[in-house]
């Protein structure tokens, strides 16, 4: 029983060992999924930023193709050349609802050259003229003689610009604007991405008064954050009320916490948006539907930490297995061997026949020969029990 005990007492310590492995690597596993998480999230916002920049590249070309083609308009050229306010309506309104309607351009403007920069003609709000832009697109434009574009605060509407001087035969008619809100912007990038965007604005920089005429209601109405101000949203951001200070977003932008919308599960990232001076105006931020990878990336954590702890259990198995083989089953034999002889009147047995050449084989071996020699003697008395006298 001596040596069942101890087979025992190892099997269990293996087991546990085993088990206690095998648990330690699940967690080392788990770690390693959690992070690799973390990267694929990490990764899907770097998605949405470079969406986001790609899809403002893409816009100031199509705003800049269409520039090219507006002024090659003889109509337009020559109302404007006149300054025939009129006339130049009359010409640019038609053309302004197609662009309105088939390719979201929102503000069109003809501004007059530099030093007056007034505004000659708004073609989306024709009742404002008169006053002077200061925006940076136009100054860029000014000093460069090229164009200037960028996504801009203005009185009523935070758009991505184009402006261009306007030269004939080499005199300077002046600056012709083409600008899309962004509202229409971020709802172009949902349609491509499937993302959920929403863009906040530092409210320092903008006349909420003016916003607030022209803002959507739903987003007007929005008074969560003190310090910013949600001027568009494609969709209802959970946690956007978070306490993300514009100033402490890095330009690489930041990682949320998941959050769980029923049986979806949600990324959101937040990261700064530019104006064309590189000013820091405010920040984009992201929900992007997380559910596919995030279910998949447990799935296999569960089946890897699963695989990991069975491998353990029948490690712990065989080799306890491999130890009764090799170790107890031998000292069985000699035990029984040992226990035969010491009755005395037991047969020995057969000659032992070792089943290995390792120590172990060797060494029953030759305890097996010594109880065969031993055989032939006679068994020693049994020695009796000495008795001690009383006091």
């Amino acid at each position: 029983m001596r040596g069942s005990s101890s087979e025992i007492t190892l099997a269990l310590v293996t087991a546990t060992l085993g088990v206690a492995l095998g648990g330690l690597g699940a967690v080392l596993v788990g770690a390693s999924f959690e992070r690799r998480i973390e990267a694929v999230a990490g990764a899907e916002l770097s998605r949405a930023r470079d969406a986001f920049r790609s899809e403002q590249a893409s816009e100031v070309e199509k705003l800049s193709t269409t520039l090219d083609a507006l002024m090659a308009s003889r109509e337009l050229r020559d109302a404007f050349r006149r300054r025939d306010r009129p006339a130049l309506l009359a010409t640019a309104a038609p053309t302004f609802e197609v662009l309105r309607e088939r390719d979201r351009i929102t503000h069109w403007y003809f501004i007059e050259p530099s030093p007056s920069r007034q505004v000659f003609l708004r073609v989306h709000r024709p009742e404002l003229l008169g006053d002077r832009v200061g925006r940076a697109t136009l100054t860029r434009a000014i000093d460069s003689g090229e164009q200037g574009a960028g996504l801009e605060l203005g009185r009523t509407a935070f758009a991505l610009r184009v402006v261009r001087p306007w030269v004939v035969d080499g005199q300077l008619l002046g600056y012709m604007e083409l600008a899309e809100e962004v509202n229409h912007f971020l709802r172009t990038m949902k349609a491509r991405t499937g993302d959920a965007y929403g863009l906040l604005v530092d409210r320092r920089l903008i006349d909420e008064a003016a916003w607030a005429r022209v803002l959507d209601p739903e987003v007007r109405d929005w008074n969560g954050r003190p310090d910013v101000l949600l001027v568009d949203a494609t969709d209802p951001l959970p946690g956007i009320a978070g306490p993300q200070a514009l100033d402490a977003v890095p330009d690489g932008g930041r990682l949320l916490d998941e959050v769980e919308d029923g049986d979806r599960t949600l990324l959101r990232g937040i990261f700064p948006v530019r104006d064309a001076t590189g000013r820091k105006v405010g920040a984009l931020f992201v929900v992007h539907d997380f559910t596919a990878t995030h279910r998949a990336a447990h799935a296999g954590r569960t089946s890897a930490l699963a695989l990991l702890l069975s491998l353990s259990v029948g490690g712990a198995g065989l080799g306890a297995l491999a130890a009764h083989l090799l170790v107890f089953r031998p000292l069985t034999r000699l035990r029984r061997r040992l226990e035969r002889r010491a009755a005395g009147g037991s047969p020995p047995g057969p000659p032992a026949t070792p089943e290995g050449h390792d120590d172990l084989g060797r060494l029953e071996d030759l305890v097996a020969r010594a109880i065969d020699g031993a055989a032939g003697a006679p068994a020693p008395p049994p020695v009796a029990p000495v008795r001690r006298a009383d006091g």
